[in-house]
């Protein structure tokens, strides 16, 4: 009864985490706003910075979060490490309301808060999934991933009716700028954050709720299972620890076998039969799985021998991980530019504000389709594969974008709606790339390590 609701509470948990970890995704359709509201306050501003910093904090920062998520884990349990990234969350998008007056400082503490949130977040619920459902690890990540891109819609959508409600379009120009010149919307950019810190913090408080709630079944049931009473139960409980024992006894009998007709000089075959005998011994305990997942043995055991756990130190150590890390930070290009900047770089040919939020929204409605079919041919095909793919697309719309945007402004808009769904699960692909190349007791970290290139390109 318990394991029947067990994973599904769990599962809803982590898509309610994912709504606020966002923010590079909502940010491109918030940053004509901001420019607005600096462009508006140049007078009064210490030190100006693009806002873009914001993003590039973020993103940096994220990096470090992954990095220290695995030892952050194991000194205060995950539960903990989670329950404090999402107050943390919560409380970057708050204090945004008293730091946007000076841009410097938006980037430092709301990109820094933001981004080191998210990344142990992040981190840590992408373990949790691929530790409670290891069968279908791909599809759990696709479908906790849509909660990002339910996010997003949220984020999106709310942005218009706090901040441009009227559908106002940006009628000053500045050199090759154009910004909105209505001083009350202007003047609601600071309320709009204050909202997303409301909906974060309602969010990511239950969602954290149900996944300890999920956890915390699981751990009485196996409570139960290990402790042996007095009744039959325990005794029958002993009896197949005690058979089992046997089993595993019995495997040196084959050893001894063996050694005595070589001893004896007795045919090969015959020995090398027994040694035979002796493997499937040593395979018995997986059996079960083997038959249940219909993999032939010699699958299941590559498979097996190719998932090494490795931590962080081992990882760096290995070729794989920096052919990894160079497919990361070669195809993530596209990842900062377009899901950060489609909306501000569309605002070249299309002036229709509403159009282009639109746009973002239905683009992501289709990312929340195609996040678990992702995650599914994840698990069908290879993570490889998919990610070879996927990655490839992503180039292809790129490219039609960039040509698109003077020549057919309606196609640029249908391209932004089909290279968002190619784009926007990068990270899971590599999420699940990284725990499939070196094991789920590291992955945490390993995620970090893999995204550190991307260092020197945000900044």
């Amino acid at each position: 009864m318990i394991s029947s609701y067990r994973n599904p509470l769990i599962l809803t948990g982590t898509i309610l985490n994912a709504f606020p970890m966002c923010m590079s995704c909502f940010f491109g359709n918030v940053l004509p706003y901001l420019d607005s509201y600096y462009h508006e306050h140049r007078d009064k501003i210490s030190l100006y910075v693009s806002p873009l910093w914001t993003v590039s904090a973020s993103l940096t920062t994220f990096i470090l979060g992954m990095m220290f998520s695995s030892p952050i884990e194991h000194r205060f349990g995950v539960h903990v490490s989670i329950l404090a990234g999402d107050i943390l969350l919560s409380f970057s998008f708050l204090i945004v309301h008293f730091i946007i007056k000076e841009p410097l400082a938006l980037a430092v503490i709301f990109g820094g808060l933001q981004g080191a949130s998210v990344g142990v977040i992040y981190a840590l619920i992408v373990k949790l999934l691929l530790q409670k459902m290891p069968n279908h690890g791909g599809l759990a990540t696709g479908i906790m991933s849509t909660g990002v891109t339910f996010g997003t819609i949220l984020f999106i959508g709310v942005a218009f009716p706090v901040i441009n409600p009227s559908n106002k379009k940006p009628d000053l120009k500045v050199d090759n700028n154009v910004y909105f010149s209505d001083k009350n919307l202007i003047n609601r950019v600071p309320t709009y954050f204050t909202v997303l810190g409301a909906i974060a913090a309602v969010c990511t408080l239950s969602g954290a709720s149900l996944m300890y709630i999920g956890s915390y079944k699981n751990v009485n049931k196996d409570k139960e299972q290990a402790t042996m009473g007095t009744d039959g139960s325990g005794y029958s409980s002993a009896c197949k620890m005690l058979s089992t024992i046997k089993r595993k006894e019995a495997v040196p009998l084959n050893v001894s076998g063996a050694r005595f007709y070589d001893n004896h000089r007795k045919d090969k075959h015959l020995k090398a039969e027994i040694c035979t005998t002796k493997s499937s011994l040593n395979a018995t305990p997986n059996t079960e799985e083997i038959q249940r997942n219909g993999l032939p043995q010699e699958s299941v055991e590559r498979k097996n021998s190719e998932i090494s756990e490795l931590s962080p130190r081992e990882a760096l150590k290995t070729a794989r991980f920096w052919l990894v890390w160079l497919a990361y930070v070669t195809s993530s290009h596209t990842f900062y530019i377009h899901l950060t900047l489609y909306k501000q770089y569309g605002e070249q040919a299309i002036s229709d504000d509403s159009m282009l939020i639109t746009t973002g929204i239905i683009s992501n409605v289709g990312v929340v389709v195609v996040c678990p079919l992702i995650g599914i041919a994840s698990d069908k095909i290879g993570i490889r594969n998919t990610s070879m793919i996927l990655n490839a697309a992503s180039c292809l719309f790129m490219s039609l974008m960039v040509i698109t945007i003077h020549t057919c402004p309606w196609m640029y808009m249908v391209l932004v709606v089909i290279e968002n769904i190619g784009v926007a699960p990068h990270t899971m692909i590599f999420s699940l790339m990284t725990a499939f190349e070196f094991g789920k007791i590291h992955c945490a970290s390993n995620m970090g390590f893999i995204r550190s290139g991307n260092i020197p390109l945000v900044l």
